[in-house]
């Protein structure tokens, strides 16, 4: 038998080869940093060992899909799930509380997740297929990543937003498990809503006024008090303050940093998050 000898040239084409495939993979592979914890405790012992690797499989779903079809932004999320076998005879069930956030200002959560699974049946992406068990992951993936791109420019996040809705409303189809779909319809609506753009909108100006911060100008508190505005007119029509006050919880110390001395804005600050209100008083 010969053995065909491999040129120079050849070993370094292949070697491009294979790190132009590692690179790829490895950039749609972190797109989106995971960590996915389920709760089992409740469930029978059977069905304990039958879903012990699932915390993984749905990392691994989380991180090897390119979510915004770039493949270049990156995201965080956490998410915690706690199941309740609720099977028939026929199918194994089962009922969660589900909780997703972006390890910072964004958090949502579900209490009304029903899905058939199977132990062990791959878990893949289908836009056009609702699926009761990875469309509800779906959709609260897509509404952290909108919650992203707002920061990012003004309603920047509506493509996401609008996936989010496509799988409401594929899920209203469903007979069998459609549960809390109403509720999740309602929210990626308020979502979208005029009622909910100040707050979009406070999330844009605060962190382009972040971007300025250390600046010798004042660029950097004009956009930041144009966000305290915003927020002060969210909370004034807001069907979701928590949503508001989560936001200004993980923010207020950079809001408090950047306006050291500014009573104006500190007074502003008292008035909209009042229960760290001692904290801002330091710094009158």
């Amino acid at each position: 038998m010969r053995v065909r000898m491999m040129t120079l040239s050849s070993v370094t084409k292949m070697l491009g080869i294979v790190f132009l495939v590692s690179a790829v993979t490895a950039l749609y592979a972190q797109q989106m940093e995971s960590s996915v914890k389920i709760l089992l405790e409740r469930l029978p012992l059977e069905k304990q060992q039958k879903l012990k690797n699932l915390s993984d499989e749905l990392e691994n779903y989380m991180q090897d899909h390119d979510w915004t079809g770039s493949g270049e932004d990156q995201f965080k999320t956490s998410i915690s799930i706690f199941l309740q076998d609720i099977s028939v005879n026929y199918e194994d069930r089962y009922s969660g509380t589900f909780v997703i956030s972006n390890n910072d200002d964004v958090q949502f959560y579900d209490k009304y997740w029903v899905f058939p699974y199977q132990a062990g049946e791959p878990i893949y992406h289908d836009e056009t297929i609702y699926n009761p068990f990875t469309g509800l992951i779906d959709f609260y993936t897509y509404l952290i990543i909108g919650s992203e791109y707002d920061k990012f420019g003004k309603f920047l996040g509506d493509p996401f937003f609008e996936k989010a809705r496509n799988i409401a409303n594929q899920a209203a189809f469903n007979v069998q498990f459609n549960k809390g779909w109403r509720e999740r319809t309602e929210l990626i609506t308020y979502l979208m809503s005029d009622t909910n753009k100040p707050f979009r909108e406070a999330k844009d100006a605060f962190f382009l006024g972040m971007s300025y911060a250390g600046e010798e100008d004042t660029t950097a508190q004009k956009y930041c008090r144009q966000a305290l505005d915003l927020l002060e007119e969210a909370l004034r029509v807001t069907e979701l303050k928590d949503m508001i006050m989560h936001f200004i919880e993980a923010h207020h110390l950079e809001l408090i940093d950047m306006f050291k001395g500014d009573a104006e804005a500190l007074e502003q600050l008292i008035k909209i998050d009042p229960d760290r209100a001692s904290q801002y008083e330091e710094y009158l």
